[in-house]
C-alpha cells in the first residue's frame, strides 16, 4: 500500500494504519522490542515513499546524499507517538558548494517534513529536521561537527551527542552515512 501510494491522502491513511496495528499488536502482547521494531521498519518504508514523491518535485541534479534517522528513529526504537528527527548529508563537490547544495536541498527537505508531519509525525520542537540548514550538511561538515562535540563536551554538546551520534540511513547514498560513521568511530 505504501509503496503504490501517489498522494499525500493516501500516506496519510498508510500512517494511520500503521498506527492502527501497532495498537492491536500492543493489545496482543506484542513484546515491547518487537514492537519498536516493526513501527520504526514501517515507519522508514513511509518516510522513503515520502521522499521519493518529494523528489519528483524537485530538481536536485548531480547531488549524492542520504536522509539520515537521528535518536530513537536511528536506534529503531520508534513508538507509536514520535515525533521527527532527521538531517541530511550530500557529498562534497567542487562544482556545487555547501552553500549552493543547501541551497537545493533545504526546500526538498522542508517538504518532506511537512508531508511527514502531515502523516502524523510532528515537527521537532528542537528543529533537529533536514529541512533546517543547520542539519542539512555535507559530509566534511558533519565530520566537523561531530568532532567539536567530541572535543569539547559542555552540555549542548552532550545533549547533541546523545541526539545525532545514533544514526543511520534512510534513503539515498548510504555510503555518506557510512563514512560519517567511520569518521565517528576513529574520534
Amino acid at each position: 500500500t505504501i509503496a503504490s501510494a501517489r498522494s499525500r491522502e493516501e500516506l496519510q491513511q498508510a500512517s494511520r494504519d500503521i498506527r492502527r496495528l501497532a495498537r492491536r499488536l500492543l493489545e496482543h502482547g506484542v513484546a515491547a522490542e518487537q514492537l519498536t521494531m516493526i513501527i520504526s521498519t514501517l515507519n522508514d518504508v513511509l518516510t522513503r515513499r515520502v521522499i521519493d514523491l518529494e523528489k519528483e518535485r524537485h530538481e536536485l541534479p548531480g547531488l549524492e546524499w542520504c536522509w539520515l534517522a537521528f535518536g530513537s528513529e536511528g536506534r529503531y526504537e520508534q513508538t507509536i507517538s514520535t515525533d521527527q528527527d532527521n538531517g541530511l548529508i550530500f557529498k562534497d563537490n567542487q562544482e556545487c558548494p555547501p552553500a549552493a547544495a543547501r541551497a537545493l536541498l533545504v526546500p526538498f527537505a522542508t517538504e518532506v517534513n511537512r508531508t511527514l508531519d502531515a502523516c502524523g509525525f510532528p515537527l521537532c520542537e528542537g528543529n533537529i529536521m533536514a529541512g533546517n540548514p543547520q542539519w542539512c550538511l555535507s559530509l566534511a561538515e558533519w565530520e566537523e561537527k561531530f568532532r567539536y562535540w567530541v572535543r569539547d563536551p559542555n552540555p549542548q554538546a552532550l545533549l547533541n551527542a546523545v541526539i545525532f551520534f545514533d544514526f543511520r540511513p534512510i534513503c539515498g547514498n548510504d555510503g555518506l552515512a557510512d563514512s560519517l560513521r567511520k569518521h565517528l568511530d576513529s574520534l
